[in-house]
């Protein structure tokens, strides 16, 4: 049995922070599909560091430190990349508890932006 979950539309918060952090626990990929038109490069990355503290407080995605730039596969081509320039799909096989996409607001005379952002979950059982 397979289980899924779609994420409804996140570039309001990627535009106006530039970046989205999840806990992805429990899940095996996501599917990112960006919708044109997107400025700038949004970054993946991945990190296990909820910056918990033992016996104070729990850690979580809002939390979470020490990300390292991972893959995402472009389901049109094939190609493994570690940022999104181009509308599309890109599947992330999860491998970190906590995942992030980043853009930089000034990518040389490019503000980071973009139209629309939806994640689809995917757990296979």
């Amino acid at each position: 049995m397979a289980l899924g979950h779609l994420v409804q539309n996140q570039a309001a918060t990627y535009n106006s922070v530039y970046k989205i952090n999840m806990d992805m626990s429990g899940w095996d990929k996501t599917t990112i599909q960006v919708v044109a038109p997107i400025y700038g490069a949004m970054y993946i990355y991945g990190s296990n560091d909820g910056d918990q503290v033992t016996g104070v407080q729990m850690g979580d995605a809002s939390l979470a430190i020490n990300f390292t730039p991972i893959q995402a596969t472009n389901l049109a081509t094939g190609t493994a990349v570690n940022s999104i320039s181009a509308a599309g799909n890109y599947k992330v096989d999860i491998n970190a508890q906590f995942l992030r996409l980043q853009g930089n607001p000034t990518t040389g005379a490019t503000i980071a932006n973009v139209y629309k952002i939806l994640l689809f979950n995917s757990k296979i059982s």
